[in-house]
């Protein structure tokens, strides 16, 4: 009888000590995979996309936190510059979205994919500073920026003639980015404003480097 009972408290116990392993591993694993964590060796996701596009980021990695914003006002050309990069990086993603879907080279779906990431990148800065979300567009709903429609309008069109159209296309998008973005620099001194455009602008090199390889270049 005494050796069954103390049986049963050994069993016992076991189970208790396995419970509190179980939860002590959630508990790490919640806090290795938290907002601002970066998974999956920093790369960057697809997935489902802000701003009226189906809610958040997708699985894997997560932008670094953005420094505290300046309380101070917009400035009017720091709020077109937010504006205007949300849907010019909204157009890079549609654009190699539509040639991905037409071309088997993989290019255009792995950018198009990080394109992803840069859109949740303007768009905290969009919510951060409650700028009006309905001036930002995409392919489907047409584009707020007549700039950006006319680039979408006669690009998407001229890429679909041919592979290598498509890849000078996304070249000259690149190209593009990196110049609107050296201006949007040139107008603020925000460090978290700052820290996004950067961020986009090293995307871009990578992307234009990506380009001009597959152009053999």
């Amino acid at each position: 009888m005494e050796k069954n009972k103390i049986i049963l408290i050994g069993g016992a116990f076991v189970v208790i000590i396995a419970i509190a392993a179980v939860l002590a591993g959630v508990g790490d694993f919640s806090r290795n995979t938290g907002s601002g964590s970066v998974q999956n060796g920093g790369q960057e996701p697809g997935g489902v996309l802000p701003g009226g596009l189906n809610g958040g980021p997708g699985a894997g990695a997560m932008p670094a936190l953005l420094p505290r914003e300046d309380p101070s006002p917009l400035s009017e050309q720091e709020i077109e510059d937010i504006l205007f990069i949300r849907e010019e990086e909204q157009l890079a993603h549609d654009l190699y979205t539509r040639w991905a879907g037409r071309y088997t080279l993989p290019i255009f779906a792995n950018i198009a994919d990080s394109e992803t990431m840069h859109i949740y990148e303007v768009q905290l800065l969009v919510d951060r500073y409650g700028l009006p979300s309905d001036r930002i567009g995409n392919s489907a709903t047409g584009y707020t920026s007549p700039v950006i429609q006319s680039l979408y309008d006669e690009y998407g069109p001229q890429g679909d003639l041919s592979l290598s159209d498509a890849l000078e296309l996304g070249l000259a998008v690149e190209e593009r980015d990196i110049a609107d973005l050296d201006m949007a620099i040139a107008n603020t001194t925000r460090t978290d404003v700052l820290q996004v455009w950067y961020t986009l602008r090293q995307g871009s090199e990578a992307h234009k480097s990506a380009f001009l390889r597959a152009l053999g270049r």
